[in-house]
């Protein structure tokens, strides 16, 4: 009995076909899946394991095989793909090698040949998975320098992102303003294909309906008053990167169709120019707005819409990711002691509960901006309360303050270093002491029932849910 080599999916709509093949791979020892559809095959490839090779047929019912490949490659798969064709076509093997096909064979195909171009695809998908295993793991570290959380709430969007991040396909980040959409566009891009290649980013709120078309579509010379020279648009500028477009609900209709023709044509013509230009680069946008209310509403299309919001990612607000504030406010300490020379090593227990009370309605980038004015004006070499005047409940009225308890053996003493576990001293309980009288004080005031204690904490159900059974805790509701 032949080694399993290991599995192999055949896409071809003629059964004849699709025997003679597996007769000849399960001689070999390999595992064949058949599929008589690219229907077929994607419902394959998403409940089994992935094949080592695919073997696609150019003449299929409904979608093509140079299609799905072509669909293939753009949503990142790395599965070699050896097209096989009936017509010897020099231009269909053409298409079929710039869209990424391994390997092109013309039927009826020898078992000496197909074997040979099963060998090497196997070579090559070995190689590849090492890559690959190896890009995971640099971007696994850059996700410690760029992107700070360990909530669940980030840990599935980072789950997302690895599933997104070695592809083409266009992702629309949604999430209120100062959840770091810009940080993921940017994570995304330099991890990516287009890694090398240019970030190009636009703000569509900022710039004028009157600048918008210019500032993304270019202009020639003389188009309009003021034009005195050629001027390349963002659109242009990001060919062979990547294109970040901000505030994307914001755009004008008018220029909304303009950007719906490039991206369905892959071609633009700058503002007073007659010259197609080709379009290459991968859009990832971003918006606080809910597109889907707009495109009911009429001020954004729906055709530009599918075409955007292919795969959206939703960036958590700092409410819904309380465990991270801890981190988030000591990376950036080091951040800030770094580039302002102050001598701050820490912060105390005390300020980390006031922080952990408030609602950040500007999420991280108002935490960042709060805790760099607390750097630069610090009394002492760890953060206090009184480091945070703007969180006053007199200055804020969302503030809503979470009790904590203090020993009266001994004053606060600072920690630095890692939040939660790490914040232990003398004279002090620890943060989960903090937590738990907290969450036990809001249950106790709601009677036992989970929702009203989340609504009084300011916290999302499940997170409370979470929190409680890991405290050892216990709720009605």
């Amino acid at each position: 009995m032949a080694e399993n080599l290991g599995r192999i999916l055949v896409v071809d709509d003629e059964p004849f076909a699709r025997t003679v093949v597996r007769r000849m791979l399960e001689v070999d020892g390999w595992e064949v899946s058949e599929a008589r559809s690219t229907q077929e095959a994607r419902a394959l490839l998403a409940s089994e394991p992935e094949p080592v090779a695919l073997l696609l047929d150019v003449l299929l019912d409904g979608e093509s095989g140079l299609e799905y490949l072509e669909r293939l490659r753009e949503e990142g798969s790395l599965v070699p793909v050896i097209v096989m064709t009936a017509m010897e076509d020099v231009e269909t093997a053409v298409r079929a090698m710039k869209a990424g096909a391994y390997d092109f064979l013309v039927k009826p195909v020898t078992p000496e040949r197909l074997r040979t171009a099963l060998t090497h695809a196997a070579e090559r998908r070995a190689l590849l998975d090492e890559n690959r295993n190896l890009r995971k793991r640099v971007r696994q570290e850059a996700f410690g320098r760029t992107l700070v959380g360990e909530s669940p709430a980030m840990k599935a969007l980072f789950a997302e992102m690895e599933r997104v991040v070695e592809t083409d396909i266009a992702v629309c980040l949604l999430g209120e303003t100062g959840t770091g959409k810009e940080l993921v566009a940017r994570w995304l891009h330099e991890n990516g294909p287009r890694g090398k290649g240019p970030f190009v980013d636009i703000n569509c709120a900022a710039i004028p309906e009157t600048l918008i078309e210019s500032e993304l579509f270019g202009h020639e010379k003389g188009a309009f008053t003021g034009a005195a020279a050629r001027h390349k648009g963002k659109l242009e500028q990001a060919d062979g990167g990547t294109l970040f477009l901000d505030e994307l609900g914001e755009m004008a209709h008018a220029t909304q169709a303009r950007l719906l023709r490039v991206l369905q044509e892959k071609t633009l013509v700058r503002v007073g120019g007659n010259e197609t230009i080709p379009y290459n680069a991968r859009l990832i946008s971003a918006t606080q707005r809910d597109l889907t209310a707009a495109v009911r509403q009429g001020t954004f299309r729906e055709d530009l819409y599918f075409r955007v919001v292919v795969y959206p990612l939703r960036l958590p607000p700092l409410r819904e990711r309380i465990e991270d504030i801890a981190l988030l406010v000591h990376h950036f300490i080091r951040v800030f002691r770094a580039t302002t020379g102050r001598p701050v090593e820490g912060i105390t227990p005390e300020a980390i509960v006031t922080l952990e009370a408030y609602t950040w309605p500007g999420n991280v980038r108002e935490l960042q901006n709060a805790v760099f004015r607390a750097v630069v004006s610090a009394r002492g070499p760890f953060l206090t309360t009184a480091d945070f005047p703007d969180l006053s409940p007199d200055r804020v009225p969302r503030y809503q303050p979470r009790p904590y308890p203090i020993r009266p053996d001994g004053p606060p003493t600072p920690a630095a270093g890692l939040p939660k576990a790490a914040i232990v001293a003398p004279g002090l309980v620890t943060m989960e002491d903090h937590e738990r009288a907290a969450i036990q004080q809001a249950l106790d005031a709601s009677n036992g029932n989970v929702r009203a204690a989340a609504d009084r904490l300011q916290v999302a159900r499940s997170t409370l849910y979470r929190r409680i059974r890991a405290l050892g805790l216990t709720a009605a509701s």
